[in-house]
């Protein structure tokens, strides 16, 4: 009686892995044929079926750049368009911290700077994210350059502010940039520093305007707003500048002066009293004569 043998008892008929991957056909294992001295085992790799191979690796690639389609297409629906953040037009608030400008986290009149730091204000058009920095030179407008030779008293304090009126984008002719030097309480903000060295415009505790710029509005907001970039450093009218003019009008005012009177009044006390003493020295001589 014959033992029914089980179909995957058959150790020459192994599965190929790529049965299930690519359909492939089972790979047949070695094989016999006969030779000259006998049979001989062929161990020979089996063939695979080129065409069926091709389509199914085909079909995987079509399949994974679907997937990777659809996943694109997915992530920039939920994206959606980029959208332009507005921005309002307004003095934009600034301190100085190693050399660079630090964005103001709250209002002048909630600042109380110490002595030895600096004060920005920049007038323009600016976003949340972003602010529009003063355009100095920060080598040349400093405190050292500043307050270069103020002194303060014991209870006082010196704080440089740097004031930048920005570009006619509100209207009419913005002043010239300038920077000044405070000496103030020790206990001031910045807003009542600001008030020493320039005519402060105020709504509802926002500053509106410097110097009577701009004339008239008050941070309105500006949609799309595009803030400045890479502007280049300006020119900044320096406390020594004004001495420096005040001292040269002093001189001029003097030279008019003497101008005006003709000959300094010493040269012309001189000459009377020389024609005074030529006279009298001719009365003495006629006298004699006589």
């Amino acid at each position: 009686m014959t033992r029914p043998v089980s179909r995957n008892a058959d150790v020459g008929q192994r599965l190929h892995p790529s049965v299930e991957v690519y359909g492939a056909e089972p790979d047949q294992g070695p094989t016999l044929s006969s030779g000259p001295h006998g049979p001989v085992t062929s161990c020979e790799p089996p063939h695979q079926k080129g065409p069926a191979l091709s389509a199914s690796l085909l079909r995987r690639v079509v399949g994974a750049l679907s997937c990777l389609l659809l996943s694109l297409g997915t992530v920039s629906a939920l994206a959606g368009p980029a959208q332009a953040e507005d921005g309002y037009r307004y003095w934009n608030y600034f301190h100085l911290e190693k050399s660079s400008w630090a964005f103001s986290e709250v209002g002048p009149a909630d600042y109380q700077p110490d002595d030895g730091d600096v004060e920005g204000f920049r007038f323009g058009t600016s976003t949340a994210s972003e602010g529009l920095e003063p355009r100095a030179d920060l080598e040349e407008v400093n405190f050292d350059t500043v307050c270069a030779d103020t002194e303060a008293g014991g209870d006082q304090k010196r704080v440089a502010l740097v004031l930048d009126y920005g570009t006619k984008e509100a209207g009419g002719t913005p002043p010239e940039p300038r920077a000044e030097c405070a000496v103030v309480d020790g206990s001031a903000s910045t807003q009542q520093i600001l008030q020493e060295v320039a005519d402060v415009r105020l709504d509802s505790g926002m500053t509106c305007a410097l110097d009577g710029y701009p004339a008239s509005g008050c941070g309105e907001p500006v949609p799309n707003a595009e803030v400045a970039t890479d502007e280049k450093p300006v020119a900044f009218e320096m406390p020594a500048d004004g001495s420096a003019s005040a001292d040269e009008a002093g001189t001029s005012d003097a030279a008019g002066d003497t101008q005006e009177s003709g000959l300094p009044w010493g040269v012309v006390g001189i000459a009377v009293l020389v024609v005074l003493l030529a006279a009298g020295a001719f009365v003495m001589s006629r006298r004699r004569s006589a």
